[in-house]
C-alpha cells in the first residue's frame, strides 16, 4: 500500500508516524509505541494485530479505515537501522534513506552503537 495513504489513515485514527522509524505517537496524549512486539529475544518482530491502538486507549473509539486494518506494517533492519514498511514499494526507497545517511549516523555493528 503507498505509504502516503497509511500516514492518511493512521492520521484519522489520531497517530502519526514519523519518517522510517517505527514507532508511532498518539496525537492525543503523545505516547510512543512500537507497532511491534517480539515472541523471543532471537525471533523478528512481528506487528501487533491492533498495532495502530495508542496504548493508553486515547484512540480505542477510533474505527479505522478498511486499508488500515488490512495492512501489515513489516519490521526490517538495513546495516543496523530498524525501519517500518507498509509495502514491498517501500523497501528500496527505504534503502536509499539508509544509503544517504552520514557515516557517523549508522552504528558500527562490529562495535556496537556507540563505542
Amino acid at each position: 500500500m503507498n505509504r502516503n495513504i497509511v500516514t492518511r489513515e493512521l492520521g484519522k485514527v489520531g497517530v502519526t508516524l514519523t519518517g522510517w522509524v517505527p514507532v508511532f505517537r498518539c496525537d492525543s496524549c503523545g505516547e510512543r509505541w512500537s507497532p511491534f512486539h517480539s515472541v523471543e529475544e532471537t525471533a523478528a518482530p512481528t506487528v501487533r494485530f491492533d498495532y495502530w491502538q495508542c496504548p493508553k486507549g486515547c484512540n480505542r473509539a477510533a474505527l479505522p479505515s478498511d486499508a488500515l486494518r488490512i495492512i501489515s506494517p513489516r519490521f526490517v533492519e538495513v546495516r543496523g537501522i530498524p525501519g517500518v514498511l507498509f509495502g514491498n514499494d517501500d523497501l528500496p526507497e527505504f534503502e536509499r534513506y539508509v544509503r544517504s545517511m552520514d557515516v557517523t549516523q549508522v552504528p558500527d555493528a562490529m562495535h556496537g552503537a556507540g563505542t
